[in-house]
């Protein structure tokens, strides 16, 4: 009975220790009393797609295809939930219209065989331009849909620091992307299935 109570006062002690620590500090104790559940929410979840946005574009100059399309997928969802729940989504027409240019261009590419002639072109460049400058306006729109709780984040200081949270992450992903070699290898980019860009280190050379 003895060595169950002395093996019991450990325990406590540990319990106690632990539960003095977490009054003292929001992380250990959670973010619940605080309401801030849905800042590190979104600030995670948006610097998580940041960072993968821009490591790529430090590594390869570029953005990769399935990303781009990522923007036709959402325009679509929105035309088509905007249709299909007309009754329940009211919007105006022009801003539907927002949401074209993307889907345009990718039945374009569809229809139009390849090679492209002059009018092909012409319009495939026209397309391309107007789905470019639709990007900041439809990415307003689709923030409001796909992360409404940034929204309504208590005051403008919350709202300013998720943003600079996610700008800073993306400035990182950036630099790490630029300066790859000194993080990853040649090896490492094949083995997640990428095409190794032109500055990495082989094994040898990190």
């Amino acid at each position: 009975m003895g060595r169950g109570m002395s093996g019991e006062r450990p325990v406590k002690r540990a319990a106690e220790k632990s539960r003095e620590l977490a009054e003292g500090d929001d992380l250990l104790r959670g973010t619940a009393e605080q309401k801030l559940g849905g800042f590190y929410a979104i600030a995670s979840g948006a610097s998580l797609y940041a960072w993968d946005v821009a490591f790529t574009l430090g590594t390869h100059r570029t953005i990769f295809y399935y990303r781009r399309q990522e923007l036709f997928v959402l325009s679509l969802v929105v035309l088509l939930s905007a249709v299909l729940l007309r009754r329940r989504v009211h919007t105006h027409r022009w801003i539907l219209l927002l949401f074209l240019p993307p889907i345009a261009l990718l039945l374009l590419r569809l229809a139009v065989p390849h090679p492209l002639g002059d009018v092909g072109r012409i319009a495939d460049q026209v397309l391309n331009v107007a789905a470019l400058a639709v990007v900041p306006f439809v990415t307003a729109i689709l923030l409001r849909l796909l992360a409404p709780r940034y929204f309504t984040l208590p005051g403008l200081r919350l709202k300013l620091t998720v943003a600079a949270i996610v700008a800073t992450v993306a400035l990182a992903g950036f630099l790490v992307g630029n300066f790859n070699y000194r993080f990853v290898t040649c090896a490492d980019f094949i083995v997640a299935g990428e095409e190794p860009p032109s500055n990495c280190a082989h094994g040898a050379e990190q």
